[in-house]
């Protein structure tokens, strides 16, 4: 008989033990929670939020649940042992990586797209009425980003998908230091006009401010956020990890950019050297004409030179003969004699001048 009233006690022990404990639970900093009693939702517990947000989920729960209580912040808390459950979910960042998708742009180009997404649980009672758990969570999100990212990168060319600015492509600051600069939507080959030259014209890209990889992924984020209300989701950003080219197309690509930039710089290097052709033919015949010039030049003028000369030469032996021969018979003797010091020479000849007295020699 004891023995059976202390196995009561013990039960009763037990049981107003389990009451106790199952009376009480705790919401840490990372966690949120909802209060059902027998499945109906009578209080929701959320974490860190705003005056805004706390203002907007009471609107909420105003109008689509009313009666049900609302209340913030970490700690203890009290339920109904065994009438109550509580829905425990998490209150921090969470992360959306799935694996990459194809996608089509608007230049029919397929590329395969790896993004991902940063959310949060924003209406812990609408997500656990829509979705329930992460995973849950999870699908939908699949369906509504990846549904977005197709629908905008199929709206914009592959050159607006990879770039993650509007800046002009190529030149940077230098842009404003040139004059004649054009803008398109697309990269555009080097053009040559009629005569064969390469037009001094600057193709770049700018892109609009509605295009670019950074306005795309804000629309795709705000769109995303917008239909994500629905399930009690918060999407924080959206973003592209990758956009690589599919792995037996890359092969092809490469070559063909290869061969194009090939074709590229052959012309160029073509269009260079012809017109070094040119410079080198035009700087030659310059030369040359300068060079003929000058000669002609020099000849007229040793001409002209030697015509005086010669006529000084005369005017001077018809006023002076003597001394002209004495001069010429000096010039000869310096011819004659070079370097060497001394001489011997006759009383006879060119020379006879030189020993007679001046005015003796006829």
């Amino acid at each position: 008989m004891r023995r059976i009233k202390h196995l009561i006690y013990g039960i009763a022990a037990l049981f107003l033990l389990m009451v106790v404990l199952g009376a009480f639970f705790t919401v840490n900093e990372m966690e949120q929670a909802v209060i059902l009693q027998l499945g109906n939702p009578i209080r929701v517990i959320v974490g860190d939020r705003t005056p805004e947000q706390m203002a907007d989920l009471q609107a909420w729960i105003d109008n689509n649940t009313p009666g049900v209580a609302l209340s913030q912040g970490a700690g203890l808390y009290f339920k109904i042992p065994f009438l109550q459950q509580v829905e425990i979910f998490d209150n921090r960042i969470l992360e959306y990586d799935d694996p990459p998708a194809d996608v089509v742009t608007k230049d029919k180009k397929h590329i395969q797209v790896d993004c991902y997404a940063r959310w949060r649980i924003s209406n812990p009672l609408l997500f656990l009425r829509r979705v329930r758990t992460e995973n849950g969570a999870l699908s939908r999100l699949d369906d509504i980003i990846y549904s977005m990212i197709r629908q905008e990168l199929g709206n914009s060319n592959l050159i607006q998908i990879v770039r993650s600015t509007n800046d002009p492509i190529g030149l940077g600051d230098y842009v404003r230091l040139v004059n004649n600069v054009t803008y398109a939507d697309t990269l555009e080959d080097i053009e040559i006009d009629a005569e064969g030259e390469i037009r001094e014209t600057i193709k770049l890209v700018r892109m609009v401010a509605t295009q670019g990889r950074i306005a795309i992924l804000e629309r795709v984020t705000a769109t995303c956020r917008l239909m994500a209300e629905d399930y009690g989701i918060y999407i924080v950003d959206v973003r592209i990890k990758r956009a690589d080219l599919p792995e037996e197309n890359q092969t092809a690509v490469f070559s063909r950019m290869m061969a194009e930039r090939n074709r590229i710089s052959n012309r160029y290097r073509a269009e260079g050297r012809r017109m070094s052709d040119v410079v080198i033919a035009n700087t030659d015949l310059q030369v040359d004409s300068i060079s003929a010039n000058a000669n002609r030049s020099a000849l007229t003028i040793m001409g002209i030179a030697d015509s005086t000369a010669a006529a000084i030469y005369a005017e001077a032996y018809n006023s002076y003969p003597d001394f002209y021969s004495f001069t010429r018979s000096l010039e000869t003797l310096e011819t004659v004699m070079g370097s060497a010091s001394n001489i011997v020479v006759g009383t006879d000849g060119i020379f006879e001048y030189i020993i007679s007295n001046p005015g003796d020699f006829q």
